[in-house]
């Protein structure tokens, strides 16, 4: 291990990024400061911040707990923001689990985008989808394969996410015998299979569109030396990265990025940006053979009472008892014969649609005066340790806020409702 990857052990603060729309912002840090939590901003990127006071632990926060920020190094934030997919992009993440990266490709992309998530663990792909549900990542949708045969037409992806299986030397602070389990000889196989995964990033490649290679590794075996190759041999070429604001960075390949972990407070990471020359565009299908029983948008809204009109053009497929929402931008990029999976978004039971009422996606996002909203800590916990609220209008449930963040429905039980998970 060099002196560089040595150094890299000195402890960084806690860092964690907003999961908001930009006029969310001031509610979701107010919520943290009314339960004691101080922080700053970050300059890289305008949802990250460093905490300075953290009085208990941050995932146990209101915050965290309905999915408005997300627990994240802020080295691990640089490889989708080194990507950057513009806003109604569509992007691939090879290897997405548990979806740090992936929340934020969703971000990036907007409404109007589309992210397709690969994990080929089964154990890792729930987690994938459990986070992208509690952050309300409508726009992702999910597949389980092994990376370098995931079936998919080749030069047909403009925007890809390969963030790299590694020895992860650039997180010794948090895994401290990360650099002796994978020494010397012990990383040939993870370099082998980062080759497979580059040749397939660039065989899906579409020309002229970017594939942003990532590690969490100071190992130039598994970095600098795989970027070569992918120039010799892949037929692709570097886009040159320019630093971010906030970190140090140490030396590596000309226009690749090698955080210096210790002086950034952040982990070590590996970023590398290549396009394959000339020009081409996204193809279009029309995939209309689904597993299940689909239901239009009206339809939904009829049988549940929930208007979902704000979000894209979509549908809800019914397949093994579950429900999932079915964006059509989805059927148009993804081809016939591939498996994935929509958020699921409910239960069918006996023709009866039992949709997820803890779901921010069927929230309007702005309150009326009939909702309960809320903007003390302490009621907020009141309502998630079953203390109900009184109510007295003809609704069977009741939309949750506060301030103007939605948060889930309430269920109406006579003169009362109250916070429920199930």
């Amino acid at each position: 291990m060099s002196n560089y990857q040595l150094v890299s052990m000195k402890k960084s603060a806690r860092s964690f990024r907003l999961v908001c729309s930009p006029d969310q912002v001031s509610d979701v840090e107010a919520l943290l400061y009314a339960e004691g939590f101080a922080f700053i901003a970050e300059p890289f990127f305008h949802l990250a911040r460093t905490l300075i006071t953290e009085p208990f632990p941050l995932g146990r926060s209101l915050a965290a707990r309905f999915g408005y920020i997300y627990i994240q190094d802020k080295s691990s934030m640089l490889p989708t923001l080194a990507l950057a997919p513009p806003k109604g992009a569509v992007v691939l993440d090879l290897c997405a689990s548990p979806g740090s990266k992936t929340g934020i490709l969703s971000h990036l992309v907007g409404p109007t985008g589309l992210v397709l998530a690969n994990e080929p663990s089964p154990d890792r792909l729930a987690t994938l989808r459990q986070n992208m549900r509690h952050l309300g990542c409508f726009n992702v949708v999910t597949c389980r394969y092994e990376a370098q045969h995931l079936p998919l037409p080749p030069h047909t992806w403009p925007f890809i996410l390969l963030d790299a299986p590694c020895s992860g030397w650039g997180t010794i602070e948090k895994n401290p015998q990360a650099a002796q389990i994978w020494s010397g000889e012990k990383t040939a196989p993870l370099e082998a299979l980062q080759r497979e995964l580059l040749a397939q990033a660039a065989r899906l490649l579409t020309p002229g569109g970017h594939v942003l290679y990532s590690t969490c590794t100071t190992n130039m075996r598994e970095n600098e030396d795989q970027i070569r190759y992918a120039l010799d041999f892949l037929g692709l070429e570097i886009v040159p990265l320019s630093p971010f604001a906030g970190f140090t960075f140490a030396p590596s390949l000309p226009g690749c990025l090698l955080v210096d972990g210790r002086d950034s407070s952040a982990q070590g990471f590996f970023l590398a940006c290549l396009t394959r020359p000339g020009s081409g565009k996204l193809v279009k299908y029309d995939t209309t053979a689904l597993p299940g029983t689909l239901l239009g948008a009206q339809e939904f809204s009829t049988r549940t009472g929930l208007n979902t009109s704000w979000l894209p053009e979509h549908e809800f497929l019914c397949a093994s008892g579950h429900m999932y929402l079915i964006l059509n931008q989805a059927k148009q990029v993804l081809p016939q014969g591939l498996h994935w999976q929509g958020l699921r978004i409910g239960k069918e039971a006996k023709g009866a649609l039992l949709p997820d009422l803890t779901l921010r996606s069927f929230i309007p996002i702005e309150p009326t005066d009939q909702d309960l909203i809320l903007s003390e800590p302490q009621d907020m916990h009141k309502l998630l340790a079953g203390q109900s609220w009184p109510y007295s209008g003809p609704a069977k449930r009741r939309a949750l806020y506060y301030k103007n963040l939605p948060l889930g429905y309430l269920t109406v039980k006579g003169k009362r409702c109250l916070w429920s998970d199930r």
